[in-house]
């Protein structure tokens, strides 16, 4: 190669009180991007907001289990502190209404528990009743549901737009596919007429 095409060739110098318009444009973009660089809002860290969540719940849940805790406390310190006093009656007034507010709840719990008896027990036979009659009411359940009797599943269409028990009264007027079709049913709905 010669040696003019080795020499890289200078840019021509601006005197120092003139430059360019393009050159102050590019001047300020860069300046613009170095500021948005600079200014980039950081996303926060997932993990550990999940983690400081995680803290606060567990000690939130801390701080219930001891309130509740405490409220027991403070109940049977107060029901000692009558039992020294001797206010039997206050005390028993007391629980005389617990007793009244859950007395509902306890009644229609075993009504509700001698219904389901009843409905399992309606399904075995008489002997099987007398048998396990006195079984507690989960255990029942567990030996109705490997007693109970099977029943008798219905037949489900294949499709679902044609119900499988409807055939068209007339089938004299049904095309032939119609009545290839349904051509079982249409005997056996002759022969349950005759």
């Amino acid at each position: 190669m010669s040696e003019e095409a080795t020499q890289t060739k200078e840019a021509p110098q601006i005197a120092e009180g003139t430059r360019s318009p393009v050159e102050s444009k590019v001047s300020t973009e860069v300046a613009t991007n170095s500021q948005n660089q600079d200014q980039d809002i950081e996303l926060p860290d997932y993990g550990a907001l999940v983690a400081e969540s995680k803290k606060y719940r567990s000690r939130a849940q801390q701080s219930e289990s001891e309130l509740a805790t405490l409220q027991k406390k403070i109940d049977s310190d107060r029901q000692k502190q009558m039992e020294e006093q001797n206010e039997w009656q206050q005390l028993a007034e007391e629980r005389a209404i617990k007793l009244a507010e859950l007395e509902p709840i306890v009644e229609a719990a075993q009504q509700d528990e001698a219904r389901m008896r009843e409905e399992l027990l309606a399904d075995l036979d008489e002997e099987d009743r007398d048998t396990f009659g006195d079984l507690p009411l989960q255990k029942l359940r567990a030996l109705h549901s490997k007693l109970k009797p099977d029943t008798p599943r219905i037949a489900i269409a294949n499709n679902p737009g044609v119900p499988s028990n409807e055939v068209p009264q007339d089938w004299t007027k049904m095309d032939r596919k119609d009545r290839a079709k349904h051509w079982d049913k249409i005997v056996a709905g002759y022969r349950q007429n005759k």
